[in-house]
Order: structure tokens, then sequence, then C-alpha cells
């Protein structure tokens, strides 16, 4: 064995070499190639350093990325201005909510598992307190000095200070409600959750509202409010929207109108009576069934063009005043439309001829098996499109006749693909009124993320009086408002995650702790994504790195 030394272009290379004699002559039977020296003491400095004792994670990115967004907006401080303090209390009240924001943004949980989660993140050193100083019963205790009216005049000052930092607001707001399901007992006295008709999940839960306003174009939520689970929405809609005005008027004290974009579950002759007296345009859809004037329109009279849509525009009688009238008509959501209804067509022709099969067979009399199937079929909101009639056949055995009706089919079609909208707005084209309402989908969009399993998620609800289930909204949708930004920011930079995608790459982002006799303590970042690093310059996470 010998250590072989090799000069190539000027740098010295080392080599590992083993020779055996061969009809006693030296042969060279083995060659390794070991590099220039710098390599070979970095290997054997490597090999000799001690292994680490204790190897620790924390969830860094996304933990940094909230609070950064936090402490721009001086939401803690925003909150403990409005919220008295307790003398006898030694973390305010914003920093609990503030921690239960970026909880419910992240990694949503009950209050009894959020020091457990903590104490897996750098928030505690962010916060400079212990992660055990954030128990459930301090939680509660922290959530029950703030009122239904601290809710909204910090909401109210978290937008004067977004509106400060950034010119996100716009003439156009967008509305629409949605309801939660909860675990809370028949039994247990509170008036918000209550039995209703639940828009996602079981019935047979009591159920939160939540009304929500948004910005147009990015979704940030300008106004929410929690009401109770069986309350119609149109009842719901005109104190909110003197709410929603106040408040933008507020905000914008130059502004002498605003446009109201909302759902066809709120139309009333009138909230719109109101809005247009108090200067607010609105923008809503109508129901097929009430206007079926517009479905009788032929396509040759669509003569705008908008993308994909096809577009008629009048005017006409709407809720009691002369507005315009714009139907949109897209060939695609129509057929697709249709292919979907003739197959809930089928399936329930299917359904009903096995139900008769083994109903006949337990000798039930006809009319009770029609009334049984008509129930059914109506269950389906099919009812007005199928016939049903118990005939005897040739060979005298009973069948079940299903009939489609024809016209009533033809009548649905006609709606197919077809949206009725209306407006106050003259002075909009029928494209912009249009897009204006399909911006409606970032409220949607926004239900969607607080139903999500991963991130923002509203549900379960783990608190069992309506002054903490305020509190839990609140904190839901500031959480909400949070992450958006975060996204507007990011946009701004010129990328585009979901919000999704967007929290997962951050929670991704990881800080390792490596503990070595000494004791030495070494803190690294695991390796970032492309992206992960385009997140970390972006929004300057390095300086919530701990020292080392």
């Amino acid at each position: 064995m010998a250590l072989l030394k090799k000069k190539i272009r000027g740098r010295i290379y080392y080599y590992y070499t083993e020779t055996k004699r061969v009809n006693g002559k030296p042969k060279l039977v083995k060659q390794v190639y070991l590099g220039p020296a710098e390599e070979i003491y970095r290997r054997l400095m490597a090999a000799q350093a001690p292994e680490p004792l204790e190897v620790e994670k924390l969830a860094f990115g996304g933990v940094a990325a909230l609070w950064d967004q936090v402490q721009e907006l001086g939401l803690r401080e925003i909150i403990d201005e409005v919220v008295p303090q307790r003398a006898d209390r030694q973390i305010s009240v914003g920093t609990y909510l503030v921690v239960g924001l970026i909880n419910r943004a992240l990694d949503p949980t009950s209050k009894n598992g959020i020091p457990r989660w903590m104490g897996r993140t750098i928030l505690p050193r962010l916060l400079g307190l212990p992660a055990e100083a954030f128990d459930s019963q301090s939680f509660w205790d922290a959530m029950d000095l703030v009122s239904e009216e601290h809710i909204a005049e910090i909401e109210e000052r978290v937008w004067l200070r977004v509106l400060q930092r950034y010119h996100v607001l716009t003439d156009l707001l967008l509305y629409d409600t949605t309801n939660f399901a909860t675990h809370i007992d028949t039994f247990t006295s509170c008036q918000l959750p209550q039995r209703g008709k639940a828009k996602q999940g079981s019935t047979n839960q009591r159920l939160v509202g939540l009304a929500l306003a948004c910005t147009s174009g990015l979704g940030l939520p300008f106004l929410h409010q929690v009401y109770e689970g069986n309350r119609h929405d149109a009842r719901l809609f005109p104190g909110l929207m003197q709410k929603i005005v106040a408040r933008y008027l507020r905000l914008r004290t130059e502004a002498e109108s605003v446009t109201l974009v909302f759902d066809k579950g709120n139309n009333s002759a009138l909230n719109l009576e109101w809005a247009a007296t108090n200067k607010v345009f609105c923008i809503g859809s109508l129901k097929p069934s009430h206007y079926p004037q517009f479905l009788e329109v032929p396509l040759s009279w669509f003569k705008e063009r908008a993308g994909e849509c096809r577009l008629y525009r009048t005017k006409a009688i709407v809720l009691e005043r002369r507005r315009v009238v714009v139907v949109v008509y897209n060939a695609k959501t129509a057929a697709r439309q249709r292919e979907v209804f003739h197959r809930k067509l089928e399936a329930a022709t299917r359904e009903l001829e096995l139900k008769f099969y083994t109903d006949h067979v337990g000798a039930a009399k006809d009319e009770a098996l029609l009334e049984r199937y008509r129930r059914y079929l109506e269950e389906k909101k099919l009812a007005e499109y199928l016939r049903l009639k118990i005939k005897t056949d040739k060979s005298g055995l009973p069948v079940l006749e299903i009939k489609p009706d024809k016209r009533a089919i033809a009548r649905k079609e006609r709606t197919f693909g077809r949206t009725i909208l209306f407006s106050d707005r003259e002075d909009w084209s029928s494209q912009q009124i249009m897009e204006a309402y399909n911006e409606k989908y970032l409220v949607e969009e926004n239900f969607r993320f607080l139903k999500d399993r991963h991130y923002l998620r509203f549900e379960p609800v783990y608190h069992w009086t309506d002054q903490k289930i305020r509190v839990h909204a609140f904190m839901c949708v500031l959480a909400l408002l949070v992450v958006r930004l975060l996204q507007y920011r990011l946009g701004r930079a010129g990328e585009r995650l979901s919000i999704p995608l967007l929290l997962e790459e951050l929670d991704d982002i990881t800080e390792v702790t490596l503990l070595y006799p000494g004791p030495r303590v070494v803190r690294k970042m695991a390796r970032l994504s492309a992206v992960q690093t385009r997140l970390w310059e972006l929004f300057e996470l390095a300086k919530y790195q701990a020292p080392g």
C-alpha cells in the first residue's frame, strides 16, 4: 500500500495504490483517487466530528411569514388598544388572538392542543414566551374579554392600517354567506348554533352562519358577521348591507358610491330600494323560474361576445324598478348541464324500476307505491320531469311505466347555460357587469379555504357559547386576511401560488438545531426548494433566524 502523488495541470492530486509481485516483478493492482490535499483533510475532519447528541426540527417558514405580516399590520397592538386589559394578566389579549390566528392558518387545533403545536414551531422564540403559557384555560380567559363591539372596531382599525400600507380597496365589493356544522348538543344553551339548511354536510347538526364581504380582485375579507344557523339570507342582508356601506364610506371618505355584488338569495324589492336611495349600486342574478321571458330569448339575439360567452342586454322591471338585464349564455356550460341532467333522469328511472320490482314482490298497494316514488323524485328535484303509472302487461303482470314529460324537460333545457344578471349600473357595459358578478367566486373560494381540512379551517368549533364562537370566527377571518395579504405581496412580485400551495411551501421551511457535546449548538435551515428560496427572499425570513 502506498500514497501516490501526481501533478496534473499544476495541481497536486493523491491516489491510494496497492501493488503485488507477479512473476517476481511489482505490479499495480488497485488505484483509488483521493483528490487534492484539502479534500482529504475535509473528509478526515468530518470523520472525526462527533455525532450530535440531539436533533430538533422546528416549523419556521409559515410561522415567520405570518408573524411578519401581523407585525406589519400592528395587529397585536390594535387588539390591545381596543380590548381592555386585566391588570392580573401578564400576556395581552392581542398576543393570544395572534397566536390563535397563526394556528388556524397553519395547523388548526383545539385550544388545548396549542401549547403542543407551539412547541414544534419557532413561535415561542418570536414571542419571547414559553408555549406552556398558552394553555387552554388562559386562552379562554383572554377570549372572554372580547365583545362583539370590540370585534367590529378591531376589524375596521385593521382595515385602516391595510389601506395605509396597500391600495387594495376598489368601489366593488362582493358578498355571500355560508354555514358551518358544529358538534354542539341540542340542549346546550346558545343562540348562534341552530338547525337549518346546511350548505354542506349533515343536516342533523346545529349550524353557525358566516356572512362575508370581500374586495374584488383579491378576495380580502372586508367585513364579516356570524349569525344564527336557521336565519334566512334575505333577512340578514338588509342590516348587513348597511354596515358594509357605512364602513366603506368611513374608510374611503372621498368615495361617493359603492357597487355590491350578491347572490340571488338576497333579492328583495325592499333591499334594493334601500340601496338605490343610499347611492349603492347592485349587481345580482335572477331566478329563471321568476323571469321565464328571458329564457325564451332566441340565441340569435345574443349579439355581444365576451370570451366563450354570448350576451343579450335589455331593460326590464326587476324587483319593482326598471333595471339593466344581461342574459349570459355559455354553450359549454349548457352542454355540461344537459348531460348531468339527463344522467340524473336515467339514474332515477333505473332506481325506480328496481324499487318497483322489489316492492311489488312485497305486494304493496299501487297507490302507496306511486306516492312513495313521487316523494323520491321530489327529493331528487325531478318530480315534474317524469310521469309515473302502474299498468298491466299482456301477461297480466303489473309494470311501472315511466314517461318523460317532454314539455317540462324542454323548459328546463332552455335554462341551461343561461345566467340572468341585473344591475342599476347603466353606465357599465354588459361585459363589465358579467365580469363583476363572476368575481363572486372569490368569496366562494374563501369559504372553501375556511372548510379546508389542513389550513384556515373554521371547523370543528370547539366552543359552546355565542361569545366564544364569535371570537373563534374572528380569528379565522383574521387568519384569512393575513394569508390573503401574503398572497397579494407574492402576486405583486410577479409570483402566483394558490393559498394551499403557498402555505404548504412555507410550512415546509424548517429550522434544524443540532446539539453536540461541549455543549455546542448548531442551527441551520433545511435545504430549500427553488420556490421556497423565492419565498424566503420575498418575505425576508432570514431576519427571524436564531443566532448560530
